[in-house]
């Protein structure tokens, strides 16, 4: 996986550019307002992507893309980009939106869960072997990779995101 912390001013204007074909989450940091993205390329169209709360999150899968992006609105838009290096498990065209409120989505290639530490709490994490996890705390965007096979136990009050890998890296 990729992980890149994404950062559009208030009116923000970015040139083309282009991105991988394949899996991508994206976790948002903050309340924003919709994004405007021109595609070129084989597909040409443009799209604006909804207002966002801190904490949501979007799951798509799909071809490579060649877009602009503008930030026409008066408050920046923070979020991580995370692209998934894995096999996709047969899936194909995927999108999918969750709330600050939604606990859980799966499929074949990954698992996401919410995990809320309470102050003075801490819980334990463990992966399976052959499946690590990434997570992702907001509003920082902190992460932290947990290896395959390891437990850790995890003493930060906070809001987490667990993005469990549940396929192997692609060759």
């Amino acid at each position: 996986m990729r992980v890149v912390r994404v950062h559009y001013d208030a009116g923000a204007k970015l040139p083309d550019h282009t991105h991988p074909a394949g899996t991508t989450v994206y976790v948002y940091l903050n309340d924003s307002e919709g994004v405007t993205f021109s595609h070129s390329g084989n597909i040409t169209r443009t799209v604006t992507r909804p207002a966002v709360k801190a904490g949501a999150v979007r799951v798509a899968s799909g071809p490579e893309e060649h877009h602009t992006a503008e930030n026409p609105a008066s408050t920046p838009s923070d979020f991580l980009r995370i692209w998934f290096k894995t096999d996709n498990g047969g899936e194909r065209n995927l999108r999918r939106r969750l709330s600050p409120t939604d606990q859980e989505f799966a499929n074949k290639q990954m698992r996401l869960t919410r995990l809320t530490i309470a102050p003075d709490k801490s819980i334990a994490i463990e992966t399976p072997a052959q499946q690590p996890a990434l997570l992702v705390s907001w509003p920082s965007g902190e992460t932290r990779w947990i290896d395959a096979g390891q437990k850790e136990s995890l003493a930060t009050a906070g809001q987490f995101l667990r993005i469990d890998f549940l396929t192997r890296p692609q060759l």
